[in-house]
């Protein structure tokens, strides 16, 4: 299911875009690796603070998911496509743990 975007009070009239979180676990608790997928063409991009503080442009359209026909199910529902990349200079982005400054 598509969610919507929705406001998030960070200040007067903030919506953050349609996204969903995924949440990648190792092989204990405390290796988690938490992430946002995106739909394309959002309008909120450009006011959302989140999705603008990733400054590699790249790494931001990385994040956006891609329509895909052939996955879509007649009368039924959208398909799209998005990849997570664990390693690497085209590694998704991550956010950062609790007390992580990098």
């Amino acid at each position: 299911i598509k969610p919507g975007p929705y406001p998030w009070k960070n200040h007067r009239n903030a919506w953050r875009p349609a996204h969903i979180h995924f949440s990648l676990f190792g092989s204990a608790f405390t290796q988690r690796l938490v992430t946002q997928m995106y739909f394309p063409n959002d309008p909120l991009f450009a006011l959302d603070p989140i999705y603008q503080s990733i400054v590699d442009p790249a790494a931001r359209e990385r994040l956006k998911s891609v329509y895909d026909h052939d996955l879509s199910v007649p009368e039924w529902a959208m398909g799209y496509r998005w990849d997570i990349v664990l390693t690497g200079g085209k590694a998704t982005w991550m956010e950062p743990e609790e007390g992580d400054h990098a």
